[in-house]
């Protein structure tokens, strides 16, 4: 009878690899009496254990895990319960991961941006803008999305008028016209109706070659509108 072989010592090798990579799964898990809905991200370094040489799998795996957070076993948890200083941590941690994937500002703008809770948005609105910047040619409709939740999910009119700024301020050849009018509709919240109607005219004066029919029709609306509500119009 033929004695067995001794196992290889790359496959010890990379048992013990498997038994560091499980140890480090759980990291997150061990730190509290209790499973947590949004654990603390791991630090850089033991991600990289984790990849075991692999990042894009790692990240393929956590972002399918950020999707779920709390939503596992048949359990649903509310947005307003998670803790959005820590899904921070994680988009960030993902994005090093693959800086060139949007799966995360996706999952962040289109999921975790819909939030009852104003407070929270802050985060998922910084992100994206970190996100853009990284690559603003590739990324910067995800400042445009940024405007969008501060005007509209935050209601703070201030930051979508400084996001909506830097948009409009980057520089990316060819990007829409209408990227530069984002600033106009944050100032008309803001009572700036002037500097509003100012800044599409200007636009409607030197880009109007860049603008669908549609576009500049609805500029032109809104200037009407502005105009009327300075001379007290109303709407």
């Amino acid at each position: 009878m033929r004695a067995l072989a001794w196992p290889h010592p790359a496959t010890w090798a990379l048992l013990a690899l498997m038994g560091v990579q499980l140890g480090v799964w759980n990291w997150g898990r061990t730190l509290s009496g209790q499973e947590e809905i949004v654990p603390a991200p791991p630090p850089p370094q033991v991600f990289t254990i984790m990849a075991l040489g692999d990042a894009q799998y790692l990240f393929r795996v956590m972002a399918l895990q950020l999707q779920n957070f709390g939503d596992s076993g048949g359990k649903v948890t509310p947005l307003a319960e998670y803790d959005y200083q820590r899904l921070g941590g994680w988009f960030r941690a993902l994005d090093d991961l693959d800086p060139v994937s949007d799966y995360v500002a996706v999952t962040a703008a289109q999921y975790y941006g819909m939030t009852p809770k104003r407070a929270d948005v802050v985060h998922v609105v910084a992100y994206l803008r970190e996100h853009a910047r990284k690559d603003p040619a590739r990324n910067w409709r995800w400042l445009a999305h940024a405007v969008y939740l501060a005007r509209h999910r935050m209601k703070d009119n201030a930051l979508a008028l400084e996001v909506a700024q830097e948009l409009a301020a980057l520089p990316v050849p060819d990007l829409p016209a209408w990227t530069k009018a984002m600033p106009a509709y944050a100032l008309a919240d803001l009572g700036e109706r002037e500097a509003a109607v100012a800044l599409l005219s200007a636009i409607l004066a030197t880009d109007a070659r860049h603008l669908t029919p549609e576009e500049a029709k609805g500029m032109m609306k809104s200037i009407q509108k502005w105009q009327r509500q300075e001379q007290g119009g109303g709407k």
